[in-house]
């Protein structure tokens, strides 16, 4: 589907067959000289195929086409290196970029799984019966934007450029400012038009969908403290339209960052109150905590609880670090979470 939603932008919304997504958005910018496309959908043959439709609709030369990507999850990615030429620049962030010379930091899944109490036989079974599972989870999709960027880019002579927060892009009569947002993904940037007062927010801000804020094996940081800092900073804007990666634009930003902001106070309210004096793993804090999926926890599929883990220990290193739960580690090997002192 192609939408035009200002003068020289145009929305293509992007079939994603079997996700619970439904679609992706990606935007194009038309130029005096260069067009730049925002993002670029997953490299799936449906994808694909509606993407180049629409862009030979649009009269689009891909010789005269730029990527920005928002961030390195492969619904946003991964048709860019497929789809760029050697005349062509593909415009990435910095923290995300710095994962490519360490893909095997994500392959601790199992000891990961095990430490915060997920069930390991389970587990361990899926894995095997199941060896492509973890390439739809959000960390290995960038270890698949890795093997596109071996196997593509320099033999395609693509041009990678880095662009990090405040640096701007001219294209079409507009002035983009990049605006560093971590907390979806570690290096998610969005695009901002100060004049027109309009945002591309990539994955930072959807309208019907909260983003989701993970914490994976091998991750130090504190990603839902950063995702919050993100929406403030977003928040001392002047924003009229938002551009999202998903759904459909809208137009209340602030309003829905009030709805996020609470969706995340009402989940930390549900962890503090299944915490006790026994402890609690992560797995047995998920289980007990509600989910937007219409299905008791015990009917989640192993993909479905392993990324409510992921989003459960978001909370907890948040809250950890302001000290409202305490964590400590059991002769076992499990970590268990305990009320704050």
């Amino acid at each position: 589907m192609i939408e035009k939603v200002l003068p020289g932008i145009f929305r293509i919304a992007l079939p994603m067959p079997g996700s619970p997504l439904q679609s992706v958005n990606t935007y194009l910018l038309r130029g005096k000289e260069r067009d730049l496309l925002i993002d670029s959908g997953i490299n799936q043959k449906e994808c694909k195929t509606a993407l180049i439709k629409a862009l030979s609709e649009l009269d689009v030369s891909m010789e005269q086409t730029d990527f920005f990507i928002t961030h390195l999850h492969e619904d946003h990615f991964g048709l860019a290196p497929i789809l760029a030429t050697d005349k062509s620049t593909i415009y990435l962030n910095f923290p995300e970029t710095a994962f490519w010379a360490d893909p095997g930091r994500w392959n601790t899944g199992l000891d990961h799984g095990r430490k915060n109490g997920f069930p390991g036989e389970e587990l361990n079974r899926f894995f095997k019966k199941t060896p492509g599972f973890l390439k739809r989870l959000p960390l290995d999709e960038m270890a698949k934007a890795v093997q596109f960027y071996q196997e593509n880019i320099p033999a395609k002579g693509i041009r990678l450029q880095i662009i990090g927060d405040g640096e701007r892009l001219n294209i079409g009569g507009y002035s983009l400012v990049c605006l560093f947002t971590p907390g979806h993904s570690s290096g998610h940037i969005c695009l901002y038009e100060p004049d027109k007062k309009f945002l591309f927010s990539g994955d930072h801000i959807l309208e019907t969908i909260t983003p989701a804020i993970f914490l994976w094996s091998g991750e130090s940081w504190n990603p839902l403290h950063e995702y919050l800092k993100s929406l403030d900073k977003v928040l001392r804007l002047e924003i009229d339209i938002v551009l999202p990666g998903h759904r459909g634009i809208f137009r209340d930003c602030r309003a829905r960052v009030a709805e996020i902001k609470k969706h995340h106070s009402i989940r930390e309210g549900e962890i503090a109150s299944v915490l006790d004096a026994n402890g609690k793993s992560a797995y047995e804090i998920a289980s007990n905590v509600s989910w937007n999926i219409p299905l008791p926890w015990e009917q989640f599929s192993v993909e479905l609880r392993w990324m409510a883990l992921a989003e459960t220990l978001a909370h907890l290193k948040y809250m950890e670090e302001r000290g409202k739960t305490t964590v400590k580690p059991q002769d076992n090997g499990l970590e268990l979470y305990y009320p704050p002192r």
